[in-house]
């Protein structure tokens, strides 16, 4: 039996989360591999994704980490990978340096990946970053980033010894039974039949920089079209979304998080993403998958997928950019719009599916 651990702190709400539990998905399906996920935090069904997302084949556990800096978790995460013995074990986020201790100590041979989801500078703090490197330079852990800029701000970060790029991947968009309740509901948001619907799928974070859609949304008013945004926040960002709430056009609606985010991208015209800084947004993926077209920021991994022939990229982050890229989109000959749905869906088949990504892991995981 083929043993894959993949470990990330919690279940929060967020693309990498999403992907990893795809991720472990499509190994479960493979005859002869045994996959467990690890949460270092306990799941809280209230604020993590719905653990039905997971496989049945898949194992989960949780290992109670306490909020902040927890030195307990050096010691669990060892015994519990001594205990697994694992062939692999697949960090993502900050789940990468507790493992620092185990593997120094667990010393048969097992491979230790860990995915930087973002750019280097904003996937790890300074004290992480200096130990990462230690252990990339002894190849101790193997590194992979996400996307061409991630792997450009990687090798600015920790030089040479990062040389694996395996573009993320996620599973194809597909319609749950609740469509059609869902259809009714962006319906009942519409002015007529014939308003286009924007789709805003990410948490509600500085990052996300949903106050660069609104403000652009504020001066779509006269155009017919809405915009919708699914994400929920974090404590820590609950003034940001009062700000947002407190500041909303009328033609924005926050719809929180939910579970059947697939049929909303299958009720949405395009995908809009505002974000300052960005790895390769699964939600991208999955709007490509679904045959929506992209209106979205020029940053990180976004950039070698939003080309000309897929979307709509503003030349930078300010809003007079990103409400030219929006008129751009909305003002647009329909023949262009089928164009470049077909193209996105296209480009995903052809690069990234979560079977694709898969498979190139699988490569590295059994490589020397």
């Amino acid at each position: 039996m083929y043993k894959i651990v993949q470990m990330v702190p919690a279940l929060g709400w967020g693309g990498a989360q999403v992907f990893c539990i795809q991720l472990c998905n499509e190994f479960a399906k493979k005859d002869g591999y045994e996959v467990t996920l690890i949460s270092m935090y306990h799941h809280d069904p209230q604020k993590h994704l719905p653990l039905s997302m997971l496989n049945e084949k898949v194992k989960f556990i949780t290992l109670g980490k306490k909020p902040g800096i927890d030195p307990s978790m050096f010691l669990k995460i060892y015994k519990t990978l001594k205990n697994i013995r694992p062939d692999v074990v697949h960090t993502h986020l900050h789940a990468g340096y507790y493992c620092f201790y185990t593997y120094l100590r667990l010393k048969y041979s097992y491979k230790r990946v860990h995915t930087l989801h973002n750019l280097a500078k904003e996937d790890a703090p300074p004290h992480g970053r200096k130990m990462f490197k230690y252990f990339f330079k002894r190849n101790i852990i193997e590194a992979v980033t996400i996307s061409e800029e991630v792997h450009k701000s990687a090798l600015e970060e920790y030089g040479a010894y990062i040389k694996t790029l395996i573009p993320n991947g996620s599973d194809e968009v597909k319609p749950t039974a609740a469509l059609q309740e869902t259809t009714q509901k962006i319906n009942s948001l519409k002015k007529d039949s014939h308003t286009k619907v924007l789709l805003n799928v990410a948490r509600i974070t500085k990052q996300k920089n949903q106050k660069l859609l609104l403000d652009v949304m504020r001066n779509l008013t006269g155009e017919n079209v809405i915009a919708v945004i699914l994400g929920d926040y974090v404590a820590d960002d609950k003034t940001v979304y009062d700000e947002l709430i407190a500041n909303k056009p009328p033609n924005v609606y926050f719809l929180g998080k939910v579970a059947n985010v697939s049929d909303y991208y299958l009720n949405a015209d395009a995908f809009v993403l505002t974000s300052i800084f960005e790895g390769l947004p699964i939600s991208l993926l999955e709007a490509l998958s679904a045959g929506v077209v992209p209106v979205c920021t020029p940053v990180g991994g976004i950039i070698n997928i939003v080309t000309k022939n897929i979307g709509f990229l503003s030349d930078d982050i300010s809003e007079a950019s990103f409400l030219q890229a929006l008129k751009n989109y909305l003002h647009s000959d329909e023949a262009i719009i089928q164009t470049l749905k077909s193209n996105g869906k296209a480009l995903y088949n052809k690069e990234y599916s979560m079977q694709s990504c898969a498979d190139k892991y699988n490569a590295l995981y059994h490589s020397a």
